[in-house]
């Protein structure tokens, strides 16, 4: 087990209400890295950290509401062992936050999935928790770009609260089968974009 940081700051759980809001992955990142007084390299290291453990120990295709109490237990347990920056969290809080924020995107847990199918030993899932010390800053860019060709910018935000928040996601999703960008797009932008500019965005990723 790696040594347990010290706690320097500890963040208190909202209310009832707010956390199960933030549990539904609509809030946003940037309002979900406030709450959870993170910047957005903890953010996305913490996301990437727990990832490795989630495929090991969850079904990724299954809805988070199908786990075992069995897995959710050991899942739970490996990830407070090994990212201790959730201890700061009263009753560890912000794992449940993240764990179901990724449930409500499965889709980047399933390319995750594709690109690493077996389970990860304790050695392999050690070299890839980095929570408390981010190297580097994910880019959106290639989303940017994209969106910017069509003249679509606007919708950058829900694609990235939707998942697509670096390089790599936007890479896996124009790799993925029509059928899955025609869902996550229709996701994405619900409530947002009309038809017409829904079908815009599914043209330009087809031809992308």
């Amino acid at each position: 087990m790696p040594p347990r940081e010290r706690v320097t700051a500890f963040v208190r759980k909202p209310p009832a209400a707010l956390l199960s809001y933030l549990c539904t992955g609509k809030a946003g990142v940037t309002r979900m890295c406030g709450l959870m007084n993170l910047d957005k390299k903890q953010w996305s290291s913490l996301r990437e950290g727990i990832k490795p453990l989630i495929l090991k120990y969850l079904n990724v295709e299954k809805p988070l509401a199908r786990q075992s109490e069995a897995d959710l237990a050991r899942l739970k347990k490996k990830a407070l062992e090994k990212i201790t920056f959730f201890n700061k969290y009263e009753d560890n809080w912000a794992f449940d936050v993240l764990l179901k924020f990724l449930f409500t995107h499965r889709y980047v847990l399933a390319q995750a999935k594709q690109r690493c199918p077996s389970p990860l030993s304790d050695t392999e899932e050690l070299s890839q928790v980095r929570a408390t010390r981010p190297s580097a800053v994910p880019s959106a860019e290639m989303l940017h770009q994209f969106l910017r060709s069509i003249k679509a910018s606007h919708f950058l935000f829900c694609f990235m609260r939707a998942g697509l928040s670096d390089d790599l996601s936007f890479t896996e999703f124009m790799a993925s089968p029509f059928t899955v960008k025609k869902s996550f797009v229709e996701a994405a932008l619900q409530g947002t974009a009309s038809e017409d500019e829904i079908r815009a965005v599914l043209a330009a990723a087809l031809r992308y």
